[in-house]
């Protein structure tokens, strides 16, 4: 695959136009009527506010089905609630979050040109891309069948049935991955999958929490996207533009400082919190001085510094697009 330029985001890309980190998610979990009516499910919470390690907790140990009722349908609850920020989101001088969704467009769009192959990777579960991107190239979401409305600004409605996909079986996805690979040239991987996606048994499908690893392998599609994401990361000459991940998740973080040892990946990160902040936050990261050692470029701004509505370019875009691009 020919691919030199990489995109890959977190949670703190959509957070950028307002949507909750994983705080804000934890509250509206912690709040939701169902899991105040379950002491044991509050409790836990209250004893780690990382919700996604108490969904994982609960969901695999011997909690009753009333108990991962309850935090399942929070879960979903603030997954709705979610959604409702990404889809009222508008570019308008009175928003909030006034970030030029068209220079973030064409930002995007450059993966599908620069490239042979274009990969846009994230582990968000929201469907802000979907709703938001519609100038440029259109990407391919491998082995789901697209929906007219995907990547257009007519996607603007309340999710329906019709917007819900169910995944492929193994044997489909293994009888159709170079053909599925070869209807495109770019590509939109979201590898811990959707808010609007059921699994292959018909199940709804989200990943997250401890052991997103073990789960993504459970998944047909979801252990195909990770076979992907490696593939294309572990060769030689490749650049990686990082927006709003914390590096909280090790299966990645081991990919990522794999690349940097052995094939010489360039990272360069978007990101609003200092440097100090990040270096203080990869210390309890294994991988910590293999991806320190690959880092080319940090750049500590907000989407909006660096995409105002005033439609100026900015000095901040400029340096990512000469240092990551090498466009002027």
């Amino acid at each position: 695959m020919e691919t030199e330029k990489i995109l890959f985001t977190g949670a703190g890309f959509t957070h950028n136009f307002g949507a909750p980190l994983a705080k804000g998610m934890w509250y509206l979990i912690f709040n939701h009527e169902q899991v105040q009516a379950e002491p044991r499910v509050k409790n836990m919470l209250l004893k780690n506010i990382d919700y996604e390690s108490t969904y994982y907790s609960i969901m695999e140990s011997d909690y009753d089905e009333n108990e991962k009722s309850a935090i399942r349908l929070a879960v979903a609850a603030a997954y709705e609630k979610l959604d409702n920020i990404v889809r009222n989101w508008g570019f308008r001088p009175d928003s909030p979050y006034p970030v030029n969704i068209y220079k973030v467009q064409k930002l995007i769009d450059i993966f599908s040109r620069v490239n042979k192959k274009g990969f846009f990777f994230t582990i968000n579960q929201d469907i802000f891309v979907e709703r938001h991107y519609y100038n440029g190239q259109r990407p391919i979401i491998p082995g789901i069948q697209h929906k007219q409305e995907w990547f257009s600004s007519l996607f603007n409605t309340t999710l329906k049935q019709k917007d819900y996909s169910q995944l492929p079986t193994k044997n489909y996805i293994d009888s159709n991955k170079e053909k599925i690979l070869s209807i495109s040239n770019f590509f939109y991987i979201k590898l811990h999958g959707s808010q609007n996606w059921l699994s292959s048994t018909g199940n709804q499908q989200m990943v997250i929490g401890r052991g997103k690893a073990k789960q993504l392998s459970k998944e047909p599609l979801l252990s195909w996207y990770f076979e992907i994401f490696k593939d294309v990361i572990l060769q030689q000459n490749r650049s990686l533009l990082i927006i709003g991940y914390g590096f909280r998740d090790n299966h990645i973080n081991r990919i990522i400082s794999e690349a940097v040892e052995k094939h010489d990946l360039k990272i360069y990160i978007i990101s609003p919190q200092p440097i100090e902040f990040f270096k203080k936050a990869m210390n309890k990261s294994k991988y910590r001085r293999k991806i320190l050692i690959g880092l080319s470029g940090y750049y500590p701004y907000t989407l909006l510094q660096m995409f105002p509505p005033d439609q100026s370019r900015t000095q901040f875009y400029q340096d990512v697009r000469e240092h990551f691009f090498g466009l002027r």
